[in-house]
């Protein structure tokens, strides 16, 4: 045989090896195509399923937030009722204030002129009183007075004067230092 007839036949080879190729790259690509298919199917499926917990979790925050609105405006209103609550006791004890006052100016004007009328009927003498002279702050919240003379608690006079404990305490030594100056 003569090298024609190799190189001839090496052609015919190569031409029969060639139609085989491209079938075996396009089932390779078929492959490769199939696969990505698939994985696009479940890349898709896994954000479905994402955005169905997204949404799920949208809806409970949703419902949470509303809940906390609902709180919150009850505390709201709760506290406004408190508000007006404070409101209306601070009326009723600048009001009570005004009507002591005005009692106190009263008294004292009641005991200058007792006073005046007493020392005009009765000569100046130097006798010691028996009875201790009531300073301004006792005449002004004689009730407190009497009802700690009686023994009761500061919380007890507080409550029943509608005064806070600490009003009750520092009237109370005012008083004692009002003696003390008398004295």
């Amino acid at each position: 045989m003569s090298n024609w007839t190799y190189i001839v036949l090496l052609g015919a080879v190569v031409a029969v090896a060639s139609l085989f190729l491209p079938k075996k790259q396009q089932a390779q690509e078929s492959k490769d195509t199939r696969n990505m298919e698939i994985a696009l199917e479940q890349f898709m499926e896994n954000t479905e399923l994402d955005h169905q917990e997204l949404v799920k979790l949208v809806t409970v925050l949703r419902e949470d937030a509303k809940q906390q609105a609902e709180q919150s405006r009850l505390r709201l209103s709760e506290v406004e009722n408190k508000c007006s609550s404070l409101e209306q006791q601070l009326t009723f004890l600048q009001q009570q204030r005004q009507n002591d006052k005005l009692l106190a100016a009263q008294t004292m004007t009641g005991s200058v002129q007792a006073q005046a009328t007493a020392s005009m009927e009765k000569p100046a003498v130097d006798e010691p009183a028996s009875q201790p002279i009531a300073s301004g702050i006792q005449m002004r919240y004689s009730d407190l007075f009497e009802l700690y003379k009686q023994g009761k608690s500061i919380e007890a006079i507080a409550k029943k004067l509608h005064m806070n404990k600490g009003e009750v305490q520092l009237i109370l030594q005012l008083a004692k230092q009002e003696e003390k100056a008398h004295v």
